[in-house]
């Protein structure tokens, strides 16, 4: 043991020389608490305060003993926390399961020079799964572990050291702000608040384009490249110049936006603007003067000011972006590009459908926080793969001759290249994705893995989980939902697809169906009585119902993740898993028809279109309503022309309900009449808010043809 320690203080000697450079270390042992105080001391001595994280259990013992080292001590859940802090050291007492979320938390939170210690079980009995861990999440952690450039690995009962490297060369220091010469009238105390001389460029660039009166702003980089102090030197400047009085913030959560408020605190003091901060539970959520006032409000809740800032943009979610840039007369946004909260690749690629004109992008490529090309950002980003690059494809696409392969997730863990391969297609292709979903690929027991490959290459990759009655009550997701709409718990196990998706060259060429035909050959063949899956936008429910799944659960939220409504589509594989879907179906389709003005007014107009289509099947199963005569008359005015189709608007609404109940669905309306029907009838919004899906004239056209339909069918 003692040799261990000796050896561990010699590596963070050496560690300094390397001019800011950062370190991982892992020590095993069965004194888990002992072992995590005194390295807590060791470390505060040499690095000053860290964050300590570690069970309740351990918490007690290591707040007396650690004796200040820890600045904050935190709880293993606490991940959003641990985004908003920075620190000397993060310490993870881990004795059971270790959360990719919170290794890449802490490890972001250390600042440049500091290091990321894990405390562990012994080597053999390490499970950083879980209990219900089958192992393949370990083995991959260990083979990555001997990929790190900067790692002391031991162990202290054997009193071994199992790998100790540092850097081979020193770290560059980023060029600073001092000698810039703006070329937009901003102060130089403002100007030598920037972290870099990139960021000093980029506030230079945002306020040249503000002054011109630009709508919006996009700032994109990684995890520590000064995103968030750029936006606070922006607003500083803002409220310098007297251009902004009300200033709205948001953000997933308030301690998202502590960077934010630190760096316009310290701005604002360098102006000499008279300023005070707003505390609340410990946090910052506000800054205001004489003349201004930034506030911080929750995404549900932002209120439009003179300029609205969204940190976190990505995780912030595209339907609550887009809604809180329709309301906000300037906006002001920033989102982690490979992060794990959300997607900035996708918010980057359709910035132009979220956010208004004249719209400029940024990108901050240099860190902040740690020299450029640091060791341990380095092994972070490529053991949970937060920049994924597309595999090698084929170059003709021939979904016939595509085969099916299940995974062994055990060998897929050593198998780097094509872990690579399929976990790339997943993450690219959904809007969040999370080091949490790799540990969970390939760990957890009610899971297969699958790849559909041409020619050797991976052109398509399935996950899927296995739920029924016997499975844990946190993993039935569509089970239950299923079994709840169908009015009782039956014991009918099925296949829920977690995610699907095909390589982004290939798409649209019949790679997704051809896949979704073979997992429902493969579900049938393993007894599943039923394949759905549960999905955060909307928009892709084409996909599903053209391949015969049918809708069965609409989220009566907008989901936190998206902003959006998900949504649950199966189909039956046997004749007890068809009435199953049958009656969640009907269910859905009934909640829908009843619910679209008031829960539902959110859904996506264009997959409320599509949900509403229903099936033959469902005929009879949905609660019907009857026509007046009053009705039928303003029906038939409508339907003639000789009355605007406006005012039959209460008799269109139950001459649908009349229709889906006798046919299950309105499938008899062609597409575009179901549109004006869910968002003009049944969610009741006004044709200036849907002119952007048809002109008004087109609207009324087809409302006169819906009343034609009702008539013809009724």
């Amino acid at each position: 043991m003692w040799q261990v320690w000796r050896s561990l203080g010699d590596w963070l000697d050496a560690l300094k020389s390397t001019g800011g450079y950062r370190g991982l270390v892992l020590l095993h042992t069965t004194d888990l608490a002992g072992t995590a105080e005194r390295l807590a001391g060791l470390l505060h001595g040499q690095l000053g305060p860290g964050l300590c994280v570690a069970p309740a259990e351990h918490r007690s013992r290591l707040a007396q003993a650690a004796r200040g080292a820890c600045r904050r001590l935190m709880s293993p859940g606490a991940v959003e926390e641990i985004l908003g802090a920075e620190a000397g050291f993060a310490l993870l007492l881990v004795p059971r399961l270790l959360r990719p979320n919170l290794l890449a938390a802490a490890g972001e939170a250390v600042r440049g020079g500091g290091v990321l210690a894990l405390v562990a079980p012994p080597l053999p009995a390490w499970q950083p799964g879980g209990e219900e861990s089958i192992g393949a999440y370990r083995v991959y952690l260990v083979e990555r572990l001997y990929s790190a450039r900067s790692l002391f690995w031991a162990s202290l009962d054997e009193d071994t050291v199992y790998a100790e490297r540092l850097p081979a060369c020193c770290a560059g220091r980023p060029e600073p702000p001092a000698g810039y010469r703006p070329r937009e009238p901003l102060p130089r105390l403002l100007v030598e608040a920037a972290a870099t001389r990139e960021q000093a460029e980029a506030l230079d660039e945002i306020v040249g384009f503000l002054r011109r009166r630009g709508r919006s702003v996009l700032v994109l980089g990684d995890r520590g490249r000064g995103k968030s102090g750029l936006l606070a030197l922006t607003v500083a400047y803002l409220v310098h110049a007297h251009m902004a009085g009300f200033v709205s913030v948001t953000a997933p959560t308030a301690w998202s936006v502590q960077s934010f408020f630190h760096v316009l605190d310290s701005a604002l003091t360098r102006l000499g603007d008279r300023h005070w901060l707003i505390r609340r539970h410990g946090l910052v959520v506000g800054a205001a003067g004489p003349w201004f006032h930034v506030r911080y409000h929750t995404p549900d809740q932002a209120a439009p000011g003179a300029y609205t800032v969204v940190d976190e943009a990505a995780a912030v979610g595209p339907s609550r972006l887009r809604a809180i840039a329709s309301r906000s007369p300037r906006l002001l946004a920033a989102s982690t590009v490979h992060g794990y909260e959300g997607s900035g690749r996708l918010l980057a690629h359709a910035a132009g459908e979220l956010l208004p004109e004249p719209r400029l992008s940024v990108e901050l490529r240099t860190p902040v926080r740690y020299p450029p090309g640091d060791p341990l950002e380095e092994w972070l980003y490529s053991t949970f793969m937060l920049r994924v690059d597309e595999p090698p494809a084929p170059a003709e696409p021939d979904p016939a001759h595509a085969v099916l392969v299940e995974l062994d997730r055990r060998e897929l863990a050593r198998n780097q290249g094509l872990l690579a391969a399929v976990y790339s297609l997943l993450a690219a292709a959904h809007y969040r994705n999370e080091p949490d979903d790799l540990a969970l690929m390939l760990d957890a027991p009610h899971h297969r893995l699958y790849a559909l490959k041409q020619d050797g290459h991976v052109v398509a990759a399935a996950d899927v989980a296995e739920e029924g009655p016997g499975t844990r009550w946190e993993h039935r997701i569509l089970y239950d939902r299923l079994a709840e709409a169908a009015g009782s718990y039956r014991p009918l196990t099925g296949w829920r697809i977690v995610r699907i998706a095909v390589h982004p060259r290939l798409q649209r060429k019949g790679l997704g169906s051809r896949m979704l035909q073979l997992l429902l050959a493969e579900a049938r063949r393993s007894g599943a009585s039923w394949l759905g899956a549960i999905y955060g936008r909307p928009r892709v429910t084409r996909f599903w119902l053209r391949n015969g799944l049918l809708p069965v659960y609409v989220s009566p939220l907008p989901s936190r993740a998206t902003g959006e409504h998900n949504v649950g589509a199966a189909v039956g594989l046997d004749s007890e898993g068809a009435r199953l879907v049958a009656a969640a179906a009907a269910d859905a389709a009934s909640r829908l028809l009843w619910g679209l003005g008031s829960l539902y007014r959110s859904l996506d107009p264009e997959a409320a279109g599509l949900l509403l289509a229903g099936d033959p099947a469902l005929a009879g199963l949905l609660p019907g309503a009857s026509l007046s005569r009053t009705q039928v008359a303003r029906l038939r005015r409508a339907a003639a022309g000789q009355a605007l189709p406006e005012s039959a608007l209460d008799a269109i609404a139950a001459g649908l309900q009349a229709l889906a109940a006798r046919y299950g669905g309105l499938w008899l309306l062609g597409e575009k009449e179901r549109l004006v029907a869910a968002t003009r009838v049944l969610q009741g919004r006004t044709p200036r808010e849907i002119g952007h899906l048809a002109a008004t004239g087109e609207i009324r056209r087809s409302l006169q043809g819906i009343a034609a339909e009702l008539l013809l069918h009724l």
